[in-house]
């Protein structure tokens, strides 16, 4: 996993080349005021997914990881905490492959997400995401990109 302030993205660029298409869609797109939804950022699978939420309690959320996409998660405003850990310390629950989706359970770190950060979640990392930071639910938009771990045919 990797946390750092967005004016360090274009540096991880040589980890995957996925996170160039997203360094080049957030120089195109104002975060703030993107659209709910799913937008494409290249020719090779990769999308962003736009969402506004609330937080929710620890008790209310789930540990997670995917095996075909690295999420790059960002917060357009809002705040929340995401439980880290390696998934070699989690229970695994059944996979659901239609939406890429390993539910776990086990012990987790939290880190805080603010705008101008961002994390990236390969398939190892499960993430805990949406949990509140404070002490009430709070509103939150998010944006998750979703780059397929294997790059496509364009890249």
């Amino acid at each position: 996993m990797i946390i750092d302030s967005l004016d360090k993205l274009a540096l991880y660029a040589a980890v995957h080349p996925g996170f160039a298409d997203v360094d080049a869609f957030l120089a195109t797109y104002d975060l703030s005021t993107l659209a709910a939804g799913t937008h494409p950022i290249n020719d090779c699978g990769a999308f962003a997914s736009v969402n506004e939420y609330t937080t929710k309690s620890v008790e209310d959320s789930f540990i997670e990881c995917h095996r075909r996409y690295i999420d790059v998660q960002m917060i357009a405003w809002g705040e929340e905490r995401i439980g880290i850990t390696h998934t070699r310390f989690c229970q695994e629950l059944p996979y659901d492959e239609q939406k890429d989706l390993q539910k776990l359970t086990g012990k987790v770190d939290f880190v805080t997400l603010v705008p101008g950060m961002f994390a990236v979640f390969f398939p190892h990392d499960a993430h805990e995401p949406g949990v509140t930071s404070g002490t009430e639910p709070a509103a939150v938009k998010k944006i998750v990109f979703k780059i397929p771990v294997e790059p496509g045919p364009e890249q």
